[in-house]
């Protein structure tokens, strides 16, 4: 049987913004199959970067090289979207129960950091020694702990079994705490915004990586005190305070007033999503050391496990090895 193809350049693969242009057809096409078959809503840019992603990696065997021109194989992006985009993916109201403890718990660990109440600092090599600000701390705090949520209730839905995260903030940066508490074996839960990424993670000590690609809506967390009423109680409060003469602040608080018009107090519609790309096992895979260069990656700020996404394991066979494995499901 002949694949239905199409030819992509190489040097698109190296930019997101020009991948998604040249290829917004395919893609806007590939939108409209996922929501009439699955009645799932991708935005543009989510689907966009999950496809550059399999792409880049040719994941599914999606891409066919002839010479110096590339080809996607359409039928295996096909097969990609029902085998492992659409099984694996995880879609929450900001509202659940859990999202709600996220945002308590980095609220009060950004707090505490600030305060000097736990050894984290907020000048973290990981981000090039600069101090951050609380606000920055706060959203990679949310989004750096919002896989494991999404681990959570991935495995929760799927099979029915009790996953613990750890909620604790600690004094002191432990190395190797587990990110499921009640796992028999080390398992390090790693969430990127980077939907395009190739690489999964884990750092030294863990027996197990797994990989989470979040899309979180911007500004979430200004979204939370949309729906929650707490923006509109600022208005309120803004527009006692300020003198009915001042028509500028007077104009700038009906402008805001008009952007939030569509989201009614208390009524909760923000989802996040959760794209699970799979897990490794550590001892398969020796660490990349500090200073080495990965394509899509760059150079790697500390010696870790690095692992291509079209290398993990992800069906869900392979999520039930894992749970057996690691003392959450019985055989």
């Amino acid at each position: 049987m002949n694949l239905k193809t199409h030819s992509i350049s190489k040097t698109i693969l190296n930019s997101p913004s020009r991948f998604k242009k040249e290829e917004q057809k395919y893609i806007q096409s590939l939108l409209d199959i996922i929501k009439e078959k699955y009645e799932v809503i991708f935005n543009f840019d989510e689907l966009g970067d999950l496809l550059l992603s399999i792409c880049r990696i040719n994941d599914f065997d999606v891409i066919k090289a002839q010479g110096k021109k590339l080809f996607i194989k359409e039928e295996n992006v096909l097969r990609w979207i029902d085998n492992k985009l659409i099984p694996n993916t995880v879609i929450m109201n900001i509202g659940d129960e859990d999202v709600i403890r996220l945002l308590i718990f980095c609220i009060e660990i950004t707090y505490q950091m600030f305060e000097g109440g736990t050894k984290a600092t907020v000048t973290q090599k990981g981000f090039r020694e600069r101090r951050r600000t609380f606000e920055s701390i706060l959203v990679d705090q949310f989004v750096g702990k919002l896989g494991e949520i999404m681990v959570k209730k991935f495995f929760e839905e799927k099979f029915f079994t009790k996953i613990e995260l750890d909620w604790e903030i600690s004094r002191q940066i432990e190395k190797y705490r587990n990110d499921i508490v009640n796992a028999k074996k080390k398992v390090s839960i790693k969430t990127s915004p980077s939907l395009g990424g190739v690489w999964a993670e884990a750092d030294l000590g863990y027996d197990y990586g797994i990989s989470v690609k979040s899309s979180v809506p911007q500004p979430t967390l200004l979204q939370f005190f949309i729906e929650v009423c707490g923006f509109s109680r600022l208005l309120d409060f803004a527009e006692i305070k300020i003198p009915s003469s001042d028509e500028r602040f007077k104009n700038y608080l009906r402008e805001m007033r008009n952007r939030i018009k569509n989201y009614k107090c208390g009524e909760i519609q923000t989802k996040l999503k959760g794209f699970i790309q799979g897990y490794f096992k550590t001892s398969e895979y020796k660490p990349v050391k500090e200073g080495q260069t990965l394509q899509y990656l760059g150079k790697v700020r500390e010696t870790r496990y690095l692992v291509p996404i079209n290398e993990l394991r992800y069906t869900l066979e392979d999520w039930r090895r894992f749970l057996n494995e690691i003392g959450l499901l019985r055989k």
